[in-house]
């Protein structure tokens, strides 16, 4: 909200810190919830109970794996964002801080320049007009700084919008494809059907913590295809 940035006028680092950590701890939890079967457990287990697993399940395990590798990658990224996030939001603060009170600054030396104006049309007396000089110098001299740190902050906004950039990338790396978690055609049992819904719904959700640009996409059929298509869409606009 421009409210949040009087002095500014724009917010140089948007972006809310608590819900990227909260979307880490999400995909966390999601992925200590993914079963986990023991390594190698077809060559030792054996029998009419792990054929009928093996048959329905597939190459399922696998897919679990990588979507665990998945959930907890994206979470290291995000932990690594919501830190960024923190400091450029406070050095944007700053920034807005110093241009509040400068603008205050500028406001008062303006009425200043009025008045020594004012009194310099109806005196001849060189100390007024000194003080009218004076007064200009300084109003010029606070303006100059109030640019400078909007141009601070215009940078800071250049570089935030870069480093969240990357971190689309690199959660986009994430998931490449829609094969990495692809949800099979067979019957799934009811708690690996939800974890993949769950997952899919996750993807959509951490979206909202980065800025990008919707655009129109098909809907992926799985789970890693929605993880990329969401990163890839962003939050929904209102």
């Amino acid at each position: 909200m421009l409210g949040e940035f009087r002095g500014l006028g724009f917010d140089p680092a948007p972006g809310s810190p608590d819900a990227v950590m909260a979307a880490s701890e999400r995909c966390r939890t999601a992925a200590d919830r993914i079963p986990r079967l023991p390594p190698n457990v077809h060559e030792w287990w054996t029998g009419i109970a792990a054929s009928a697993l093996h048959d329905q399940l597939g190459g399922q395990p696998a897919q679990l794996t990588s979507a665990q590798q998945v959930l907890r990658g994206t979470a290291d990224v995000l932990d690594e964002w919501a830190a960024t996030l923190l400091d450029d939001r406070r050095r944007a603060e700053q920034l807005d801080r110093h241009a509040v009170n400068l603008r205050r600054a500028i406001a008062a030396a303006q009425d200043t320049v009025d008045s020594a104006h004012t009194a310099a049309q109806l005196s001849a007396d060189p100390g007024i007009e000194a003080d009218r000089h004076r007064a200009a110098r300084r109003h010029q001299s606070l303006s100059e700084e109030l640019d400078g740190v909007l141009n601070a902050a215009r940078e800071l906004k250049r570089e935030h919008l870069a480093a969240a950039h990357e971190v689309t990338e690199r959660l986009r790396a994430l998931a490449p494809g829609d094969d990495l978690v692809a949800v099979p055609p067979q019957p799934q049992p009811p708690a690996l059907a939800e974890i993949l819904a769950a997952q899919s719904r996750l993807a959509t959700e951490l979206a909202a913590v980065l800025p990008r640009a919707r655009s129109a996409r098909a809907e992926p059929a799985s789970a890693a295809g929605a993880f990329a298509a969401a990163l890839t869409e962003g939050p929904p606009t209102a």
